[in-house]
Protein backbone atom coordinates (compact mmCIF):
# COMPACT_ATOMS: atom_id res chain seq x y z
CA UNK A 1 0.00 0.00 0.00
CA UNK A 2 2.64 2.60 0.88
CA UNK A 3 4.93 1.81 -1.88
CA UNK A 4 1.48 2.30 -4.03
CA UNK A 5 1.02 6.09 -2.60
CA UNK A 6 4.92 6.57 -3.12
CA UNK A 7 4.75 5.70 -6.92
CA UNK A 8 1.43 7.82 -7.25
CA UNK A 9 3.07 10.33 -5.78
CA UNK A 10 6.03 10.13 -8.03
CA UNK A 11 3.97 10.19 -11.27
CA UNK A 12 2.21 12.93 -10.06
CA UNK A 13 5.25 15.02 -9.77
CA UNK A 14 7.10 13.97 -12.98
CA UNK A 15 4.07 15.06 -14.45
CA UNK A 16 3.91 18.28 -13.07
CA UNK A 17 7.79 18.64 -14.22
CA UNK A 18 6.91 17.96 -17.29
CA UNK A 19 4.16 20.19 -17.30
CA UNK A 20 5.55 23.14 -15.71
CA UNK A 21 9.23 22.97 -16.90
CA UNK A 22 10.83 25.57 -18.62
CA UNK A 23 10.68 25.32 -22.38
CA UNK A 24 14.55 24.52 -23.86
CA UNK A 25 16.16 24.02 -26.88
CA UNK A 26 19.31 23.40 -27.57
CA UNK A 27 21.49 26.37 -29.80
CA UNK A 28 23.74 24.34 -32.37
CA UNK A 29 23.69 23.07 -35.91
CA UNK A 30 26.55 20.73 -35.58
CA UNK A 31 25.18 17.32 -35.33
CA UNK A 32 28.04 15.08 -37.38
CA UNK A 33 30.25 16.16 -40.44
CA UNK A 34 27.30 15.81 -42.44
CA UNK A 35 25.39 18.77 -41.06
CA UNK A 36 24.12 21.07 -43.38
CA UNK A 37 26.93 24.40 -43.51
CA UNK A 38 25.63 27.86 -42.83
CA UNK A 39 27.56 29.67 -46.28
CA UNK A 40 27.09 33.07 -48.16
CA UNK A 41 24.75 33.26 -51.41
CA UNK A 42 26.18 32.78 -55.04
CA UNK A 43 25.16 36.09 -55.69
CA UNK A 44 24.69 39.71 -53.76
CA UNK A 45 27.75 38.45 -51.75
CA UNK A 46 31.17 39.96 -50.84
CA UNK A 47 33.66 39.35 -53.25
CA UNK A 48 35.29 35.97 -53.88
CA UNK A 49 32.71 34.72 -50.60
CA UNK A 50 30.16 32.65 -52.66
CA UNK A 51 29.40 29.39 -51.45
CA UNK A 52 31.78 29.66 -48.55
CA UNK A 53 31.07 28.36 -45.31
CA UNK A 54 30.62 31.47 -42.42
CA UNK A 55 33.58 32.02 -40.45
CA UNK A 56 34.14 33.27 -37.09
CA UNK A 57 33.50 36.89 -37.49
CA UNK A 58 29.87 35.47 -38.16
CA UNK A 59 27.28 34.93 -35.03
CA UNK A 60 24.14 32.78 -35.06
CA UNK A 61 21.16 34.40 -32.85
CA UNK A 62 17.57 32.28 -32.00
CA UNK A 63 14.75 34.69 -31.52
CA UNK A 64 10.96 33.09 -30.42
CA UNK A 65 7.40 33.66 -30.04
CA UNK A 66 6.77 33.46 -25.85
CA UNK A 67 2.69 33.19 -26.98
CA UNK A 68 3.06 29.92 -28.64
CA UNK A 69 2.78 29.84 -32.63
CA UNK A 70 2.54 32.93 -34.80
CA UNK A 71 3.28 34.25 -38.34
CA UNK A 72 3.95 37.70 -37.38
CA UNK A 73 7.83 37.95 -37.91
CA UNK A 74 7.75 41.44 -35.84
CA UNK A 75 6.65 39.41 -32.60
CA UNK A 76 9.60 38.06 -32.29
CA UNK A 77 12.48 38.63 -29.51
CA UNK A 78 15.76 37.31 -29.13
CA UNK A 79 16.46 34.96 -26.44
CA UNK A 80 18.58 36.11 -23.73
CA UNK A 81 22.38 34.61 -24.17
CA UNK A 82 21.73 33.40 -27.04
CA UNK A 83 24.07 34.93 -29.40
CA UNK A 84 26.97 32.32 -30.30
CA UNK A 85 29.98 32.68 -32.89
CA UNK A 86 30.37 30.28 -35.75
CA UNK A 87 33.77 27.46 -35.74
CA UNK A 88 34.74 25.05 -32.56
CA UNK A 89 37.27 27.74 -31.47
CA UNK A 90 34.78 29.06 -28.84
CA UNK A 91 31.75 31.54 -27.96
CA UNK A 92 33.38 35.02 -28.80
CA UNK A 93 34.99 36.32 -32.29
CA UNK A 94 37.83 33.83 -33.57
CA UNK A 95 40.28 33.90 -36.35
CA UNK A 96 38.69 30.52 -38.56
CA UNK A 97 38.36 31.47 -42.06
CA UNK A 98 35.33 31.24 -44.17
CA UNK A 99 35.29 28.03 -45.95
CA UNK A 100 37.39 26.20 -43.28
CA UNK A 101 35.22 23.74 -42.77
CA UNK A 102 35.83 20.35 -40.56
CA UNK A 103 35.22 17.28 -42.82
CA UNK A 104 36.72 14.08 -44.25
CA UNK A 105 38.69 16.41 -46.92
CA UNK A 106 39.79 19.26 -43.81
CA UNK A 107 40.28 17.08 -40.59
CA UNK A 108 42.30 20.05 -39.20
CA UNK A 109 39.54 22.68 -40.10
CA UNK A 110 37.69 24.56 -37.52
CA UNK A 111 34.14 24.41 -37.99
CA UNK A 112 33.48 27.24 -40.54
CA UNK A 113 29.50 27.13 -41.12
CA UNK A 114 28.88 25.90 -37.72
CA UNK A 115 27.81 27.08 -34.70
CA UNK A 116 27.76 25.41 -31.02
CA UNK A 117 25.73 27.04 -28.70
CA UNK A 118 24.63 26.41 -25.28
CA UNK A 119 21.28 24.84 -24.41
CA UNK A 120 18.94 27.83 -23.77
CA UNK A 121 15.64 28.02 -21.48
CA UNK A 122 13.09 30.13 -23.23
CA UNK A 123 11.36 32.50 -20.76
CA UNK A 124 7.59 32.35 -20.43
CA UNK A 125 7.34 29.03 -22.12
CA UNK A 126 6.91 25.53 -20.90
CA UNK A 127 8.02 22.27 -22.20
CA UNK A 128 6.83 20.31 -24.48
CA UNK A 129 5.30 23.69 -26.32
CA UNK A 130 5.31 24.04 -29.68
CA UNK A 131 6.65 27.42 -30.36
CA UNK A 132 7.60 29.97 -33.63
CA UNK A 133 11.33 29.98 -33.82
CA UNK A 134 13.78 31.93 -36.26
CA UNK A 135 17.35 31.78 -36.31
CA UNK A 136 19.29 34.99 -37.86
CA UNK A 137 22.90 34.74 -38.64
CA UNK A 138 25.15 37.74 -38.98
CA UNK A 139 28.81 39.83 -38.78
CA UNK A 140 29.42 43.05 -36.97
CA UNK A 141 28.66 41.53 -33.42
CA UNK A 142 24.73 42.52 -33.95
CA UNK A 143 21.83 42.46 -36.16
CA UNK A 144 21.44 46.34 -36.11
CA UNK A 145 25.07 46.63 -36.86
CA UNK A 146 25.17 43.47 -39.33
CA UNK A 147 26.29 44.20 -43.51
CA UNK A 148 25.79 40.58 -45.06
CA UNK A 149 23.27 38.99 -42.93
CA UNK A 150 20.52 36.01 -43.36
CA UNK A 151 18.00 34.23 -41.60
CA UNK A 152 16.23 31.21 -41.59
CA UNK A 153 12.69 32.18 -41.56
CA UNK A 154 9.94 31.20 -39.30
CA UNK A 155 9.52 27.75 -37.80
CA UNK A 156 7.29 25.84 -35.07
CA UNK A 157 9.52 23.32 -32.75
CA UNK A 158 7.85 21.55 -29.70
CA UNK A 159 10.21 22.80 -27.00
CA UNK A 160 12.17 20.44 -24.67
CA UNK A 161 12.52 20.98 -21.08
CA UNK A 162 11.27 19.09 -17.46
CA UNK A 163 11.41 15.21 -18.20
CA UNK A 164 11.94 15.97 -22.31
CA UNK A 165 16.03 16.63 -23.16
CA UNK A 166 16.21 20.21 -24.84
CA UNK A 167 14.44 20.80 -28.34
CA UNK A 168 16.90 19.97 -31.54
CA UNK A 169 17.36 22.20 -34.05
CA UNK A 170 18.22 19.58 -37.05
CA UNK A 171 16.33 19.82 -39.76
CA UNK A 172 15.53 23.54 -39.23
CA UNK A 173 16.31 24.85 -42.23
CA UNK A 174 14.11 23.76 -45.12
CA UNK A 175 12.99 20.14 -46.12
CA UNK A 176 15.80 19.51 -47.63
CA UNK A 177 18.95 19.37 -45.18
CA UNK A 178 21.20 19.33 -47.89
CA UNK A 179 20.79 22.42 -48.83
CA UNK A 180 22.55 25.46 -46.76
CA UNK A 181 21.17 28.42 -45.59
CA UNK A 182 22.24 31.29 -48.21
CA UNK A 183 23.74 34.53 -46.66
CA UNK A 184 23.88 37.74 -48.31
CA UNK A 185 23.90 41.70 -47.80
CA UNK A 186 21.61 42.78 -45.40
CA UNK A 187 19.02 45.78 -46.72
CA UNK A 188 19.15 49.65 -45.15
CA UNK A 189 17.29 49.25 -41.51
CA UNK A 190 14.01 50.37 -42.67
CA UNK A 191 13.63 48.14 -45.52
CA UNK A 192 14.49 45.03 -42.71
CA UNK A 193 11.99 45.99 -40.33
CA UNK A 194 9.36 46.22 -43.47
CA UNK A 195 10.59 42.60 -44.27
CA UNK A 196 10.48 41.20 -40.85
CA UNK A 197 6.83 42.83 -40.49
CA UNK A 198 5.49 40.55 -44.13
CA UNK A 199 7.68 37.56 -42.55
CA UNK A 200 7.35 36.09 -46.32
CA UNK A 201 10.70 36.18 -47.78
CA UNK A 202 13.25 33.34 -46.60
CA UNK A 203 16.02 33.80 -48.41
CA UNK A 204 16.16 37.33 -50.37
CA UNK A 205 18.58 39.52 -49.01
CA UNK A 206 19.98 43.09 -51.20
CA UNK A 207 22.67 45.51 -51.52
CA UNK A 208 22.83 47.97 -49.01
CA UNK A 209 21.38 51.43 -50.90
CA UNK A 210 24.40 53.99 -51.01
CA UNK A 211 23.85 57.03 -49.76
Amino acid sequence: MKRSIVLAILTVAGGATLSYGQGTVGFFNYFGSTSPLVTYGTYNVPPGKAGLALGGSFAAELFFFAGGVTTDESALTPVPSSLTYFSFSGPGPNPTADGDIYDAGHPNGNGAGWWLGPNLALPGTSAGEVVTLEVWVFNNGSLAAATVAGNSGLFNLALGGGLLPPASLAGMWRPSESEPLPIGYTPEPTTLALGMLGGSSLWLFRRKTKK
